[in-house]
């Protein structure tokens, strides 16, 4: 049971993505699975936990909660899914990435950094079941009081400062609400969590590149995203960064999707749902919600407002939590704000984090900067709204540092390492989707091999 509820919750998610995700035409059928399969996850678990959470703050047990929000987001998905049965349609135009030279060499690398990656997940899992220091202290600690009748106020308990009352509850609730059904509070369900989103972000990662340029450019970019260190880490770690990684890139994913389908608005609504459960999840979700937000406000305009009203249930939910429930904690201190010498200690701290994010050789960013050089991408570079939001997120986080209280380096590095796991995935992505389109432009322009003869040919008739 602990593994099954995370499974009937995709299950119950599938219907949601299946009904409001454009489906590029021409894809592989296995990319376009894989890319609903990842995102059903989460936008399963996310809106079951969030519904839980919210009965729960209504006066419902945790048993009853936990049924209850799972049999209201299947009935609703599966009516959507009804309802939008006949307007699902290859809505996006086919997949275009250009040829990539030694793309077999791409995929070996792709396949083997898996490989490796789900063995140490099961080897870490194995030698540290109860996950790192803010999964045990901080996400579980949590969740265990939602799962406890009459218990779940102290998830927000001020007294409770280590555990970070603060922040939001949408994946301690994902793992209470799998502990309410199966009426044990065993450590498989963070561990089946934790390593499931970890699974969906890799689907949505590297199938949403095969829809949208081909498997080459999915296994290229699935090989560089697993040269970042703070993966490794976060998948068998069992906190909240990863499913917050898993959301945020759903979200972006989703959204550019939509573009590429004319702005369509299921697209849109379901980016914004994802968006949303990233913000109920961390504080630094609800930054990213509202900077993607104010991107596509400026890329697709009016029909941004799609986007807005998926997002609208959930984001009430954050607000109210915040507004009634979360107890107040400094988060900035105008003195921090007056030191230069502290954002000095920030950026570099934040350099380091970048230069550590890989071992050299295998560094993601020289791997991307040899790729750049070799299919040199020309202008425009399109979609451009993810990689701004990225970097106006990696300059806001750089910003909250800096105006924080903190002044431990480990509690900085820590900030800077989420922050890069939560933003790579996202410029890797864009990158590659850049160089793709790149490739296929210059591919477009060649001309045909038989066009010389067949001049020669018409020239000697005349």
């Amino acid at each position: 049971m602990n593994t099954l509820a995370w499974v009937t919750a995709a299950v119950a998610g599938w219907f949601w993505v299946r009904a409001l995700l454009p489906r590029p035409g021409g894809a592989a059928g296995w990319a376009r699975a894989g890319m609903e399969a990842g995102l059903a996850f989460a936008f399963g678990a996310g809106a079951a936990s969030a519904l839980f959470f919210a009965l729960l703050w209504g006066g419902m047990k945790p048993g009853s909660a936990a049924w209850t929000a799972d049999g209201a987001v299947l009935a609703a998905g599966v009516g959507l899914w009804w309802l939008m049965r006949g307007r699902i349609r290859e809505q996006a135009p086919p997949p275009g990435g250009g040829k990539m030279p030694l793309a077999w060499l791409a995929g070996l690398a792709a396949t083997g950094s898996l490989i490796a990656i789900l063995a140490a997940a099961a080897i870490y899992l194995r030698a540290n079941p109860q996950g790192d220091w803010d999964a045990w202290s901080v996400w579980n600690t949590r969740a265990k009081f939602l799962a406890c009748d009459g218990m779940w106020r102290n998830a927000v308990s001020p007294e409770l400062a280590e555990a970070h009352p603060e922040q939001p509850l949408l994946w301690p609730a994902a793992v209470a609400r799998v502990w309410s059904e199966s009426g044990a509070m065993g450590q498989q369900a963070p561990q089946a969590g934790a390593f499931l989103a970890g699974m969906g972000f890799l689907l949505v990662f590297g199938c949403g590149i095969a829809a949208r340029a081909g498997w080459p450019w999915a296994a290229a970019a699935t090989a560089v995203l697993l040269m970042l260190l703070p993966l490794w880490r976060g998948v068998p770690g069992q906190s909240a960064d990863v499913p917050l990684a898993l959301f945020l890139f759903g979200a972006v994913a989703a959204a550019e999707a939509a573009q590429r389908a004319g702005w369509c608005w299921p697209g849109l609504a379901l980016s914004g749902a994802l968006a949303s459960m990233a913000a109920f999840t961390r504080n630094e979700g609800l930054l990213f919600c509202a900077l993607l937000g104010a991107a596509l406000a400026v890329a697709g305009r009016a029909r941004a407002l799609w986007w807005l009203a998926g997002a609208a249930p959930v984001l009430v939910l954050t607000g109210l939590f915040h507004a009634l429930l979360a107890p107040e904690t400094k988060a900035f201190s105008w003195e921090s704000l007056g030191q230069a010498g502290r954002l000095a200690a920030v950026i570099q701290a934040m350099a380091a984090r970048i230069w550590k994010i890989g071992e050299w050789p295998a560094h993601p960013l020289l791997f991307l900067a040899l790729l750049i050089l070799v299919f040199r991408p020309g202008r425009p570079w399109r979609p451009l709204w993810p990689a701004a939001a990225a970097l106006l997120m990696l300059a806001a986080g750089a910003l909250a540092l800096w105006a924080s209280g903190d002044d431990g380096s480990t509690e900085v590095g820590a900030a800077a390492d989420r922050l890069l796991l939560l933003l790579m995935p996202i410029l890797i992505w864009n990158a590659l989707l850049w160089l793709s389109s790149a490739a296929a432009a210059a591919a477009a322009a060649e001309p045909l091999p038989d066009a010389p003869r067949r001049g020669a040919a018409k020239g000697r008739k005349g």
